[in-house]
């Protein structure tokens, strides 16, 4: 989102909803109207669904699973752990304490076979492996019964041989028989470095002129110095933080302020209740937090809407 706000602010035009059939045709999903987008290039940075627009890529899914558990059951464990995983000199399990309270616990690496989900979930395989990697380090065992909520993703790695946590995570930049300029592979660290590499491309196989890369110093919002306001807000608005408080500071579920759901509204594109509890908080990680605060969700949509 941040990615996004930062587009805009330059001149990006941002369509959310919207899904991609062709190299230029576009439905919206919420109307279910088709259109066509007109593009000197098109750049597919799709991650596992990059294969819809480019079929040929040599993708190998992976999944990443994590689980949540309420604070209490390690005894309000307040600093990371990192457990290496029983058999491999290169793999590990950690257990990270939040701001609100829960310990998040993971990740796995698996291969992933099968259509792509919009929305992966966590297998009972990947559960019972995560916790009895982290069992082999404590005195109170963790049962299944004890997780309170789970999440999963999908690496778009490139293929190659052995096991999914041994591929490298480089990342390539494929320009298609139509043009079509696609990234994939790579990690969250590198984003800014495949960005510049996709534009790259695009410029010099389109013809487009370009001034030279600025991601390496282009901050995104909330960035920068002097940023005041309640901690937990700081470290996730920066200098946006007041401004966020100042929206309502009442809070509607575990690390979740009512203002936050207004800010989602009125500065993230937030259009329902699954894009401010989903996709802007993380309350919709554990069902009974995102329960919690379902009708607060509501309140600020149409408060927010209705302004």
């Amino acid at each position: 989102v941040g990615l996004a706000r930062a587009a805009a602010g330059h001149g990006a035009r941002i369509l959310t909803r919207c899904r991609a059939v062709s190299s230029s045709g576009l439905v919206d999903e919420l109307t279910g109207s088709s259109f066509s987008v007109q593009a000197r290039v098109v750049i597919n940075a799709t991650g596992v669904w990059a294969r819809t627009l480019a079929p040929s890529l040599p993708l190998r899914p992976s999944l990443g699973s994590h689980l949540i558990l309420p604070g209490s059951i390690l005894n309000g464990l307040c600093a990371g752990l990192t457990i290496p995983v029983p058999g491999s000199s290169s793999r590990y399990v950690m257990a990270l304490p939040q701001h609100d309270g829960r310990v998040y616990v993971g990740l796995t690496d698996e291969p992933f076979d099968g259509p792509i989900p919009d929305v992966p979930t966590v297998p009972g395989a990947d559960v019972d492996f995560l916790l009895g990697v982290l069992n082999s380090v404590l005195e109170q065992p963790v049962s299944p019964s004890d997780v309170i909520g789970s999440y999963a993703g999908l690496r778009p790695l490139l293929s190659a041989e052995g096991a999914t946590a041994d591929i490298s995570r480089r990342h390539v930049v494929q320009v298609g028989e139509d043009g079509v300029v696609t990234v994939v592979g790579g990690k969250l660290t590198t984003y800014r470095r495949m960005a510049q590499d996709a534009v790259d491309a695009a410029v010099r196989s389109s013809g487009l002129t370009a001034g030279p890369c600025v991601t390496t110093r282009l901050p995104l919002p909330g960035a920068g110095p002097g940023a005041s306001g309640p901690r937990r807000l700081v470290a996730r608005y920066g200098t946006e933080a007041l401004a966020v408080h100042a929206l309502g500071s009442e809070q509607v579920a575990p690390g979740v302020t009512f203002g936050e759901l207004r800010w989602g509204v009125l500065h993230e594109g937030a259009l329902d209740e699954s894009d401010l509890l989903d996709r802007r908080t993380r309350a919709g990680l554990v069902p009974a937090d995102r329960s919690s605060a379902l009708d607060a969700a509501r309140q600020a949509l149409l408060r927010t809407q209705g302004a």
